[in-house]
């Protein structure tokens, strides 16, 4: 693997909109580039429990690099406030990240499906911030934690396979501006995983395991 260079900030560049979301929504988030097989992707955690990820081409580089750096100290690399690409922070990175490859795709659901799931659910949090007395904020984390967990869409395939999505993936979807108006998101499943896609990005999450003590 090989770190950034001078020559990755143009191809960088078109990342940037997916950073500057992360950092208004967390302003230390951590991203995780990937530059493999003549694509560029980033991956960020982001506060509320989902990790997004967006790919873009990236022509002519035949190298591979992986490497994890504050996105706010990337963007300012993108943006030419500094000469030097961001230090590597791969030490930091905790999570996980999703297969590569072996998604099964269970359905396509129009934005106009989706969006309205995500209105209820603000409205959701909003009226359980009221029942506690702090209109305007956001409710305890358990009870925000409990709205966001819940599942607000299932999809079936042919052969019966199943996926639950929650409010906290397709809330995710829509903050981050990856679903343009009229378009579809694509729902697949691998494993503990499932990945909700659409045209501008990428949410995944993942079930943990189960473990048994003995």
């Amino acid at each position: 693997m090989t770190p950034l260079t001078g020559a990755d900030r143009e191809t960088l560049h078109e990342l940037a909109p997916v950073l500057r979301r992360a950092v208004t929504l967390d302003a230390q988030s951590l991203t995780r580039i990937r530059l493999v097989d003549r694509t560029a992707t980033a991956l960020v955690r982001l506060p509320f429990g989902v990790l997004v990820s967006r790919t873009v081409e990236a022509p002519g580089r035949d190298v591979s690099t992986d490497v994890t750096a504050r996105a706010s100290e990337l963007l300012a690399w993108l943006d030419c406030e500094t000469d030097e690409p961001p230090p590597a922070r791969d030490v930091e990175w905790r999570t996980g990240l999703p297969p590569a490859t072996g998604w099964a795709r269970i359905e396509s659901v129009p934005d106009d499906v989706v969006r309205p799931l995500v209105r209820s659910g603000a409205v959701a949090l909003r009226d359980a911030a009221v029942r506690e007395g702090v209109p305007g904020a956001q409710p305890r984390a358990e009870v925000a934690d409990a709205l966001l967990d819940s599942t607000v869409l299932t999809v079936e395939d042919d052969t019966g396979t199943r996926a639950e999505v929650s409010l906290r993936a397709l809330s995710a979807l829509t903050r981050m501006g990856f679903l343009p108006h009229g378009g579809r998101t694509l729902v697949d499943v691998h494993g503990r995983w499932t990945r909700v896609v659409a045209e501008y990005g990428t949410v995944y999450l993942e079930q943990p395991s189960a473990l048994t003590l003995r």
